[in-house]
């Protein structure tokens, strides 16, 4: 979700977040990698993470037990 805050502020920009999750798609533990330079965007990253547990499970194919991602998330107002 775009916050509105930083909607009205016109504020755009990549948040970068490292998180790890379990086989059963529990997030373990996560950070910002990278800034969005926006505290509203970054924060939104943090929140969006906790709502969208749990996450799909591993696949089979992959053997460990924990999965590391970085993922890269676009806040663009258009």
């Amino acid at each position: 979700e775009y916050p509105r805050q930083a909607q009205l502020r016109r504020q755009e920009g990549v948040v970068y977040v490292r998180f790890v999750m379990n086989r059963n798609g529990e997030v373990l533990s996560h950070s910002i990698e990278r800034s969005s330079g926006h505290t509203l965007l970054d924060r939104e990253v943090t929140s969006m993470l906790q709502r969208a547990q749990p996450l799909p499970v591993m696949p089979p194919e992959l053997p460990q037990h924990r999965l590391e991602v970085v993922l890269p998330v676009a806040f663009n107002l258009r």
